[in-house]
């Protein structure tokens, strides 16, 4: 392999590491949660205006206020809402600051230590090594995650957030943290709620710019004004925390495998497959490698629109990654990146895979008549045993890859 650089590599990777060293504290000034200017920028090029920047301060401010810094989080103080559950300030108190372990069972720093390069201090998906990974590190201010139970927009469970830290994604970047101690992996979970409540918040908040409030409700004067002057923002905070807290209990169930033989159930489940209420084959292809549909986005990347280059120049300008397609998975390969188990292949074909193209399927109501063609849980099961039988067919394994290379010969 040629490891040599070029200047621009070069300058790349050091800009990279130095951007690492700052954000784990390496004699750097106190971190920064970044404002989301590549959101406010999309509302002005969708709404055509303008905003100010004591707007975007104010902005700033506000959720500041509510938040904390990446050195001190707060759990925000709001209206009607136990947020015990979601955010537990000791154990973001583990997860923020810079990389510090007064000894192995005290550590403090979490996030920057595991998780900043990639993500970024502000969970936005762009910390110094993401334009190297692909796909990219995930974007968690939207609070959409695509590998959960939950139905699609829900957020995740507490499970699901741990699983994804313990198993890691297979076939990305993301790797499994199952050697950390519970405890810090439950810091690791609360913390990356923590960024994507946070994140969510100051979207509501520039979304209000356009759409609730005009320009002199959202200008607050922190050093005379109370907290009923940012009431909108703290209510809005609410709603979106109760939603975090609403999905423990929102998780799909997965009903146990029907009686069926093996064969007959792989049968039903190709028919599924490449029949019209399925319809796997539209982006999977043909063949299963996921060469049918290859030209689509995901919801981090169609906000940008990637087809109108005067705008997305701006956005990339501002801090956006540069657009790429969201590619089907390959199912000959036998690496689902959301799990392999048959409950998880349930929950990605059930509830479809959150901010991608991947839908939700269409399940057949209780009571719905017999000439209904929606699918069935059995249905989804035919699909899941078809799924995992297509890795060992013949087409999956070439000849040549299967006939043993450099043999010997033996005497």
């Amino acid at each position: 392999m040629n490891v040599l650089l070029n200047q621009a590599q070069r300058c790349l990777v050091a800009t990279s590491l130095l951007a690492v060293a700052a954000a784990v504290g390496c004699g750097a000034p106190e971190a920064e949660f970044r404002l989301n200017r590549v959101y406010a920028a999309v509302e002005e090029s969708r709404n055509n205006v303008t905003f100010t920047e004591p707007q975007m301060q104010n902005v700033n401010d506000v959720v500041t206020a509510l938040f904390g810094t990446p050195d001190s989080p707060i759990v925000p103080n709001l209206p009607d809402v136990d947020l015990v559950s979601v955010l537990d300030q000791r154990k973001l108190d583990l997860a923020a600051g810079p990389v510090h372990r007064e000894s192995i069972d005290s550590p403090t720093g979490l996030y920057r230590e595991h998780c900043v390069h990639c993500h970024g201090i502000t969970g936005d998906g762009a910390g110094p090594t993401a334009a190297f990974l692909n796909p990219y590190p995930r974007d968690y201010r939207r609070g959409i995650f695509k590998f959960k139970s939950t139905p699609n927009l829900t957020p995740p469970t507490d499970d699901d957030l741990h699983r994804t830290l313990f198993e890691g994604l297979p076939g990305t970047s993301m790797p499994s943290f199952k050697l950390l101690p519970r405890n810090e992996l439950e810091s690791l979970v609360h913390y990356v709620r923590y960024l994507a409540i946070r994140g969510e918040v100051e979207r509501q908040f520039i979304y209000g710019l356009v759409t609730e409030l005009d320009e002199g409700e959202l200008l607050i004067d922190f050093s005379v004004a109370g907290e009923e002057q940012y009431d909108f923002v703290r209510s809005e905070a609410a709603l979106i925390v109760q939603k975090w807290i609403d999905a423990e209990a929102a998780a799909t169930p997965v009903p146990a495998r029907p009686e069926m033989p093996m064969e007959e159930s792989i049968a039903k489940g190709k028919e599924l497959f490449f029949g019209p209420v399925a319809n796997c084959v539209k982006c999977h292809g043909p063949t299963g490698i996921g060469d049918g549909v290859t030209n689509d986005y995901d919801e981090w990347t169609k906000e940008l629109n990637p087809a109108n280059k005067e705008p997305l120049q701006r956005f990339l300008s501002l801090g956006a990654l540069a657009p790429r397609n969201s590619r089907p998975r390959n199912l000959r390969m036998d690496v689902y990146r959301g799990g392999r188990r048959p409950v998880d292949l349930y929950w990605r074909i059930h509830n479809g895979i959150a901010g991608t193209p991947m839908p939700a399927a269409a399940m057949k109501p209780d009571g719905a008549p017999e000439n209904d063609t929606r699918l069935t849980p059995k249905d989804i099961w035919s699909l899941i045993d078809y799924i995992r039988h297509l890795p060992y067919e013949p087409l999956s394994k070439p000849a040549n890859l299967q006939q043993p290379t450099n043999n010997r010969e033996r005497l």
